[in-house]
């Protein structure tokens, strides 16, 4: 008996699904989704859509390898289509649809290729990310911030056909302008002035440039009495973490990123590099390699925590020889990257509808860094908890200290004068 067999009731859904090509393997990685925790309705909906998918593609008889280029070419092609196969008219997000199912599909097949580097100038990005990581000795979060910062202003001025060699001030503050009016935040018009600026300098060292052209990028000043929070307020994380009930794989692992991310204040990249041998669970300990300095810190796993993170583990984590900790549902299993990460902490905020000017990963830690604040920790104290070398990075949670400041203005000079 096949998957199909049990799965519909009607003889009609039975047999199309039989007689299609790839019976068993569609069959083994519907079965695996529900493994993972996917509803009856969904697999439906997937089990569907998977013939689609192998016809756009024209798998007959044999899979093959498919470019991320091809698949969103059969993605848009499904999105336009409008023939007898489908039963209803295209949607606001059929080609999103399309391209999740279709990647885990062929993931799963080990049959999708891997991206195609198409960043401009690449050797030279090559070289300046040599450059950030032997001698400034960044972390390699950094280094893809700035990198990517510095991609952006090559692919402006290949757009513009204007050659490195006769690039001068004017486009680059031209560049920012544009970005600037765009809606850049002032934060990311100082990081991307800074990174081609350091671009600009490694640049003409190398001869690529006219002399002295990064002296004359504009420069920008974040006010040093400004301040605003850019995480959910305490009752917001709560919610969040209240909102996941344990009760599917996805929603285990998902509660232990959440709190290791609020509670301990990890970095994305941190949380990515996390292995099975930095949780001692008999112990109750944590081990963290620090994204800024590459240095490894011990933390004390709090009751909540370990609980979250043994059910994952013995519960949810897929069986396979990965090292990492938190690893993809869909095979082959892989870790999970940036963008997965964001997405995870972006969807909880919405669904339980959490006011915060930043939905994502970050925004947690820096809701961490202000409970430290409000429970009397230290700028010192703060600094070393989240991983940083010194109080620069959190001076700003002082200055937004409001109970404090309430205090000292409460202040009575009555018997002093």
């Amino acid at each position: 008996m096949s998957f199909f067999d049990s799965f519909y009731r009607m003889q009609v859904f039975r047999d199309r699904h039989n007689t299609a090509p790839f019976s068993r393997k569609r069959g083994e990685f519907l079965a695996h989704l529900r493994e993972q925790g996917f509803s009856e309705s969904a697999l439906h909906q997937y089990s569907s859509h998977l013939l689609h998918i192998n016809r756009i593609l024209g798998f007959t008889d044999k899979m093959r390898v498919v470019t991320p280029q091809e698949l969103s070419w059969a993605g848009r092609k499904w999105e336009k289509y409008e023939g007898p196969l489908r039963n209803r008219r295209p949607g606001k997000y059929t080609y999103e649809f399309f391209m999740r199912l279709a990647r885990g599909w062929l993931r799963y097949n080990d049959c999708l290729a891997g991206p195609l580097k198409t960043r401009v100038n690449e050797e030279r990005l090559c070289d300046f990310e040599h450059r950030l990581k032997h001698r400034f000795g960044l972390a390699p979060t950094t280094i893809q911030t700035r990198t990517m910062h510095v991609s952006f202003f090559l692919t402006w001025l290949a757009e513009r056909r204007v050659q490195l060699r006769h690039v001068t001030i004017h486009h680059v503050e031209r560049y920012l302008d544009v970005k600037r009016s765009k809606g850049w935040a002032l934060a990311t018009q100082v990081l991307a002035a800074n990174s081609v600026r350091m671009f600009l300098r490694h640049s003409e060292e190398r001869g690529w440039v006219k002399p002295g052209l990064y002296r004359a990028v504009p420069t920008f000043q974040m006010p040093k009495h400004q301040f605003s929070p850019k995480g959910p307020s305490w009752d917001g994380v709560q919610r969040i973490i209240a909102s996941l009930r344990d009760k599917t794989p996805i929603e285990l692992r998902d509660r232990a990123i959440v709190l290791l991310i609020a509670v301990y204040g990890l970095r994305y990249g941190e949380i990515r590099d996390l292995r099975l041998t930095d949780i001692d669970l008999e112990r109750g300990v944590l081990t963290v390699l620090r994204g800024k300095n590459r240095r490894a810190q011990r933390f004390p796993l709090d009751q909540k925590s370990a609980f979250a993170l043994r059910r994952y583990i013995c519960e949810a984590r897929p069986r396979c020889e990965s090292p990492s900790l938190f690893l993809t549902f869909l095979m082959p299993h892989r870790p999970l990257s940036h963008g997965t990460v964001y997405v995870i902490c972006n969807r909880l905020f919405c669904q339980n509808a959490v006011d915060s000017p930043r939905k994502g990963p970050h925004a947690l830690r820096h809701a961490c860094a202000m409970r430290l604040m409000k429970t009397g920790s230290t700028l010192r104290e703060i600094a070393t908890f989240l991983g940083h070398k010194d109080t620069s990075s959190v001076g700003q949670y002082a200055r937004y200290d409001l109970e404090s400041l309430r205090k000292v203005a409460n202040f009575s000079l009555e018997g002093l004068m």
